[in-house]
């Protein structure tokens, strides 16, 4: 019987790398609710995992070095926040 071989993979192995939605949610300071927006909408990178989101910490970095400096939000409130 044949054994078929697994393709290599140049990304660098993952280990402890991942986090949880509350821990992406924490790291960039938002709610769990708009990270999963914005994976959504393909700006955050994550994936679902035994049933559950996970997110690598150096997506996490991309997105906010991406992001723009200041953001235009029309928002539920109209106190400017």
């Amino acid at each position: 019987m044949k054994k078929h071989k697994r393709p290599e993979v140049d990304a660098p192995p993952i280990g402890g790398c991942l986090l949880t939605l509350r821990e992406a949610a924490d790291v960039l300071h938002l709610s769990t609710r708009t990270v999963r927006e914005y994976v959504q909408r393909g700006e955050v990178e994550g994936r679902i995992i035994g049933g559950r989101w996970r997110f690598r910490r150096a997506d996490l970095d991309a997105f906010f070095a991406n992001a723009p400096r200041a953001w235009n939000f029309v928002g539920k409130s109209d106190h400017g926040d």
